[in-house]
């Protein structure tokens, strides 16, 4: 009766785990040509299906633990090489109301299947910051975007229109970024201080001197304190010593769309006299980082993992 038990609740356990209702893993052809663009997935408007065109092993394994590249760790070298040694497509078909945290355990089972990954977790600490409002208020304009403009996610943004100071103007939400060597400046659009915390631990980490090219590096967790609750345009203009010029960026920037200006790269370690970007942020936006105790965090420890998927 105990074993009988046993495997019953082994069976039922099993029948739980999600599963997508389709999955195709394939290595990419390095002949195939842009647009590669990424597609589907839930929070999307084609939530049962998903098209990843041309995803790392980092990307997967990002998108399967729902973590920062920097909470994985461990593994084999090629899944750390810049640029990446390969990439792979993944289609994947599923339910419609499949949540964001049953997409993450139906990918980490294709990884396992495919391409025989195992895990354990890890608590490590990591750098924190807080942002918060800087003494004499925030330098914010409040934004008030074209109710008639949306744009088509499925589609293409193209190349980004430059503004006059030669930064790129986002299409639509976000931030357009230009550097150079020691030198870093975003144009945010439509933006909340939540979106804006989001990308700013690993703008800092660069900032600071982390090298781009080194995707595990530990990235400061930054929170939005700021109580901050609109959405804003903005300018931010920054020293970086982690930047790299157009020489050492063009091997990352191959082949991918995005809102960056690789023209306007230059060489100049100085950084055009800039500011350190603790002061840009006071100065420019009227914010302030203020570090707070090391933030503890679950890490993905890779212990087994292949390089080539098994066959679909």
């Amino acid at each position: 009766m105990g074993l009988g038990l046993s495997l019953l609740l082994a069976a039922a356990c099993f029948a739980q785990t999600p599963a997508f209702d389709a999955a195709s893993v394939k290595v990419f052809d390095p002949a195939a040509r842009p647009p590669w663009l990424n597609t589907g997935g839930p929070g999307t408007s084609d939530p049962s299906r998903i098209h990843l065109a041309h995803a790392s092993m980092l990307e997967l394994l990002t998108r399967a633990y729902g973590v920062h590249t920097d909470e994985i760790s461990g593994g084999p070298k090629w899944i750390w090489d810049f640029p990446p040694s390969g990439y792979y497509i993944l289609d994947a078909t599923m339910a419609a109301e499949t949540t964001k945290e049953q997409f993450q355990s139906m990918l980490q089972n294709v990884l396992a299947e495919r391409f025989k990954l195992a895990v354990h977790h890890e608590t490590r600490n990591f750098p924190g910051y807080d942002l918060v409002v800087a003494k004499g208020g925030p330098k914010l304009a409040e934004s008030h975007p074209d109710p008639k403009f949306a744009p088509d996610s499925s589609k293409p943004a193209g190349a980004p229109k430059l503004g006059p100071d030669g930064i790129p103007i986002p299409v639509g939400p976000g931030c357009g970024t230009t550097m150079s060597s020691g030198a870093q400046k975003e144009r945010c659009m439509q933006t909340s201080m939540n979106q804006f915390v989001a990308g700013l631990g690993s703008t800092l980490r660069i900032a600071l001197g982390g090298d781009m090219r080194q995707a595990g590096e530990p990235v400061p967790r930054l929170v939005d304190k700021t109580g901050l609750t609109g959405i804003y345009d903005f300018t931010l203009e920054f020293s970086c010593q982690g930047c790299l010029g157009l020489r050492d960026l063009a091997p990352m920037l191959a082949g991918r769309a995005g809102a960056m200006n690789p023209a306007a790269a230059a060489s100049d370690p100085a950084g055009n006299g800039l500011p350190t970007i603790f002061a840009a942020l006071e100065k420019q936006l009227g914010l302030k980082l203020e570090k707070t105790k090391d933030v503890p965090l679950d890490v993905i420890v890779i212990d087994r993992i292949e390089k080539l998927p098994a066959e679909n």
